[in-house]
């Protein structure tokens, strides 16, 4: 048994059949159960018809190298374990890579959460991943999991498709993180993008229908269409990308068109997010404190917040500023209207845009109307309060 101090935190690992470590770990199936207990959900109910364990997620103890217990002051607060998956099944029709694990049960008690105690416990278990030679580290958590996925986010792992026993599940949403230097892709290294003058970069406000906003929105499409092959389906059944652009045009409040040297690069529409209170009160229970308090105040006024969506930069212009500036002119334009919330929904394998959205102070949200669909399994929800 290993042992790490800290400021009254000490981080010991222990074996997965330690009575603290089987006790923090059944505090977190009763948790997960609670969140989950909801129709649509993954939960499943055991024989008394209660929600129970999901038998599909049963850990085999002989692949797990590492269970890691956090303390406070001598109290058992957090968990959480590693097991390999170098070589194993991903249910995907391939295998893991060599140097592949996997973060299992990372829990912190609720009275000590708000404290940093889960980004500790996760910098402490990719050390041990490090010193075993692990090279990759993925996890997997749930929509109802907001908080999960803020950390992961903010640690900086990336979404990766689905694997594992959930990986038919809509609601699973799983992550990465490379502890190694990741393999170079076949396109090569991206090059470099400076800052652009603030100068030569312009918004102004235009029509939903303005021809340079909405061949942007077309190239976006383009875009959409390349990384989310099952979405282009979905939309052509409704009549292919025209008609769901008139649908969407019909709720905008305020469209926003970038210049790059007078050449259209980018835009960004707002629009009214549907969030009711019936909402904002399941998120003051799953823990979203900040966010809800604001949407909160919002919603005894009947304006429960905005909503950004179709943001788009040209290829040409990306990592140069322009996305920042659409984001900022759209939240300085819900403020106007205001609003004391902005959410927004992007894609799981746009990393570049989450990455974006975290910097800028967005975190995982609820699903709310129109993307509380339970079957939809490609979107991650944000919100900031404003």
């Amino acid at each position: 048994m290993t042992a790490e101090v800290l400021a009254g935190i000490t981080i010991e690992t222990v074996g997965w059949d330690h009575g603290d470590a089987v006790r923090l770990r059944a505090e977190q199936q009763h948790e997960i159960d609670q969140r989950y207990a909801e129709p649509g959900s993954s939960a499943v109910a055991g024989p008394d018809g209660a929600p129970g364990p999901d038998p599909r997620d049963q850990v085999d103890p002989s692949n797990v190298f590492a269970t890691l217990l956090l303390r406070v002051d001598g109290e058992p607060t957090g968990h959480a374990a590693l097991r390999d998956l170098s070589g194993r099944d991903d249910y995907q029709g391939g295998r893991h890579p060599d140097g592949t694990a996997e973060v299992k049960r990372v829990y912190v008690a609720p009275g000590h959460r708000g404290r940093g105690l889960s980004r500790t416990l996760m910098s402490a278990v990719e050390d041990v991943a490090r010193s075993a030679g692990v090279r990759h580290l993925v996890l997997e958590t749930g929509l109802m999991q907001p908080e999960s996925l803020g950390l992961y986010l903010r640690m900086g792992y990336d979404p990766v498709e689905s694997f594992g026993v959930f990986s038919d599940d809509p609601g699973s949403r799983c992550f990465g993180r490379w502890l190694a230097p990741e393999p170079a892709s076949p396109a090569g290294p991206r090059p470099p993008a400076g800052p652009v003058e603030a100068s030569r970069t312009e918004l102004r406000q235009v029509s939903w229908n303005d021809p340079d906003a909405a061949a942007l929105r077309r190239a976006m499409w383009v875009f959409n269409k390349e990384r989310y092959p099952e979405l282009a389906r979905a939309v052509e059944s409704r009549g292919g990308h025209d008609v769901a652009d008139a649908e969407r045009g019909r709720s905008a409040l305020v469209t926003f068109l970038a210049t790059l040297d007078g050449r259209p690069v980018g835009c960004a529409t707002l629009v009214a997010a549907q969030v009711g209170p019936e909402h904002l009160a399941a998120d003051a229970l799953r823990g979203l404190a900040g966010l809800t308090a604001v949407g909160a105040s919002s919603a005894a006024q009947d304006s429960h917040g905005f909503e950004m969506r179709s943001v788009f930069v040209d290829a040409t212009a990306r990592r140069s500023g322009v996305a920042t500036a659409l984001v900022q002119q759209v939240e300085a334009e819900a403020r106007r209207r205001g609003g004391l919330a902005l959410y927004l929904g992007t894609g799981r394998r746009q990393p570049e845009a989450l990455r974006l959205y975290v910097k800028l102070g967005y975190r995982p949200v609820l699903p709310f109307p129109p993307h509380d669909d339970p079957q939809d399994a490609l979107l991650l929800l944000l919100g900031k309060p404003l």
